[in-house]
């Protein structure tokens, strides 16, 4: 980024015209909810935007408590946006997916940062042990220079140089891939791992084991939601198939961690009106996309907007995307 936009942003997230911007965004009582993936360290590890280091996650929280009240999920559920008189803003924190880092980086946090957390686990990756083809893709292409050749969507030349622009190009591969069906996507995975393998040992990218999930939701500060067994895009998939995925990931929670269970996301915030209709029937009493706006009154429960929150987004960008910028 220039620094003119820099400047820019800054002068729009800190400056004296944030609080007229704020309470315009915020009209209304708003919950605004989040949504990160993983969490890890700050030195090393993949450059993917789903990765936020540690002491990042510590900055967006300074920030974020200098405005906002940070709730539990089913508080949010329970009291709704819309609530009359003028009162602090509420934050939901969401993590997706259920990686590794999570057990490795947040867990420890935790304690000291006194914050609840809502994480939803895609439960086929622990079960199996296997990462889903995007963590495996993200943890192969990590780091450095890349030329990858994939039948039907081309060719693509990841720089070097971590950051933005590497990410701009990884970012469109896995969104290109995301448009393909399931099957013809595992064999598009498959093949970049063929040429560009995942290094030996626990890989760089993939899922919590079940007694990392396990130790993860003992935590006080953290309540489980489903994401699905198999993570495919559900609406890309016959509704019935996906209802089933739906139920199965439910179940397993349960039966793993004890908890309830109640809440659901989408992956990759995709869904339709057979599905939230199959989610309410499952018995989930709500579900997140990832529309990126604020949950506002009257909104739907099964339909519930996140800001998508990653590696390259400062406290300035964050601060901007809460306020719908």
């Amino acid at each position: 980024m220039s620094g003119l936009k820099q400047a820019a942003r800054a002068v729009l997230a800190f400056g004296p015209v944030r609080r007229v911007i704020q309470r315009r965004a915020l009209s209304g009582d708003p919950l605004t909810v989040l949504c990160y993936h993983t969490i890890g360290p700050d030195r090393g590890g993949p450059d993917a935007w789903t990765v936020l280091r540690a002491t990042d996650l510590q900055a967006h929280l300074e920030m974020i408590a200098e405005d906002y009240d940070i709730v539990p999920l089913a508080t949010a559920v329970h009291d709704q946006p819309g609530r009359p008189g003028s009162r602090r803003p509420r934050v939901v924190l969401t993590f997706d997916d259920g990686e590794a880092g999570l057990f490795r980086h947040l867990l420890p946090m935790l304690d000291d940062l006194r914050v609840p957390v809502t994480v939803y686990v895609a439960t086929a990756q622990i079960e199996t042990g296997r990462a889903y083809w995007f963590d495996r893709i993200m943890g192969a292409l990590g780091e450095g220079a890349r030329s990858v050749d994939v039948k039907g969507l081309g060719h693509w030349d990841i720089p070097a140089r971590p950051g933005n622009t590497r990410w701009a190009v990884l970012g469109d591969l896995l969104e290109a891939m995301k448009r393909v069906d399931p099957a013809t996507r595992e064999e598009m995975a498959d093949a970049i791992l063929s040429v560009h393998p995942l290094p030996d040992g626990r890989a760089p990218m993939g899922p919590m084991t079940l007694t990392e999930l396990q130790a993860l939701a003992a935590s006080p500060w953290v309540m489980i939601g489903a994401h699905s067994h198999c993570h495919n895009l559900l609406d890309q998939i016959p509704v019935a198939e996906a209802r089933a995925s739906m139920a199965r990931s439910a179940e397993l929670l349960r039966e793993w961690t004890g908890q309830e269970i109640a809440h659901f996301a989408w992956p990759n915030g995709n869904h339709s009106a057979a599905l939230r209709d199959a989610a309410r029937e499952i018995g989930f009493e709500t579900a997140v996309a990832l529309d990126g706006g604020l949950w506002r009154a009257g909104d739907d429960r099964f339909a519930i907007p996140r800001v998508g929150v990653g590696r390259h987004d400062d406290a300035a960008r964050l601060r901007l995307r809460m306020m719908g910028f």
